[in-house]
This record gives structure tokens, C-alpha cells and sequence, in this order.
């Protein structure tokens, strides 16, 4: 059964519903996590990258990036994402290409700060790796869920 929105009732209008969005949206930000820290365990103690981040915000020390960082940064925002999701879906199908668009740019965006570091070039990027990792593992997470749902239920 779908929610419709306010608007003119035709399917493009029709929110998504909701159970669907968010299984795609949790799962989703499972996928990413899990993806992050399969990075984190090939470049850290496997590839002896090295990654260092900034004891605190602004902060020119560096330290190791744990693990634990890595899982409740990427857990947080990915949620964040898939309430994002929900909302966006709220509007209709088109609601899932505009999330598209916003989770790229918050994935670039959110990894610029890493070339800021004074660290090498490297490790620079294994720092972005993770931000695009996560990126397009949550993006091909949530269209194949939802693509798999519509596959199911052709009324929708």
C-alpha cells in the first residue's frame, strides 16, 4: 500500500513506501560500514598505510585513525542518510535520484578535508578511500534494494 503526497496523486507523486526505504536505507548504511572496515583492515594493519587524522578538529597533532572512528563515523552518517532517504522518498520516485545527487556531493565534500592534512599524498587518499568506499557502496545498496521491490511489486 503506498502513501500518496500532496500534489496532483499521479505516480510520480506517489510516496515510496516506507518499509521498503527504510530496509534499503539500514542495510544500506550496514553495507557501508562493513565496507569501511574491510578498508581500514587492508590499509592499516595489513598495508601498514599509516592513516592519521587530527587528534581533535582544527588540531595540526595527528594521531592513528582507529577503527573505531572509521565504524561510528561512517554508521552515523549513513543513517543520517537513510533518514534522508525517507524523506526525499516522501515526494515520490524522484525523491531517490535527488538523494543520489546529495549523497555524491556530501561523499566528495566530506573527503576534501582530508587533502588538507600535513600527511603524504598516500595517505591522503587511502583518507578519501574511505569516503568513496562508503559513497557508492550505500548508493548501490539502496538502488538495488529498491529496484529489487519494485521488481516484486510491479504496482509500485
Amino acid at each position: 500500500m503506498t502513501e500518496a503526497s500532496a500534489g496532483t496523486g499521479s505516480p510520480s507523486r506517489t510516496a515510496l513506501p516506507s518499509g521498503p526505504v527504510w530496509r534499503a536505507g539500514l542495510l544500506a548504511a550496514l553495507a557501508g560500514t562493513v565496507a569501511n572496515v574491510v578498508v581500514w583492515v587492508l590499509l592499516q594493519p595489513v598495508l601498514d598505510a599509516g592513516l592519521q587524522v587530527p587528534v581533535q578538529p582544527g588540531s595540526t597533532e595527528l594521531n592513528e585513525l582507529p577503527l573505531g572512528a572509521v565504524v561510528g563515523v561512517t554508521a552515523v552518517s549513513s543513517l543520517v542518510g537513510a533518514v534522508v532517504l525517507w524523506l526525499l522518498t516522501r515526494r515520490g520516485p524522484s525523491g531517490v535520484r535527488l538523494w543520489v545527487i546529495l549523497a555524491v556531493a556530501f561523499g566528495v565534500l566530506s573527503a576534501l578535508p582530508a587533502f588538507g592534512l600535513d600527511v603524504s599524498t598516500g595517505r591522503q587518499l587511502g583518507l578519501v578511500l574511505f569516503h568513496l568506499v562508503a559513497t557508492v557502496t550505500v548508493i548501490a545498496v539502496v538502488r538495488q534494494q529498491l529496484a529489487r521491490f519494485a521488481t516484486a511489486d510491479p504496482h509500485q
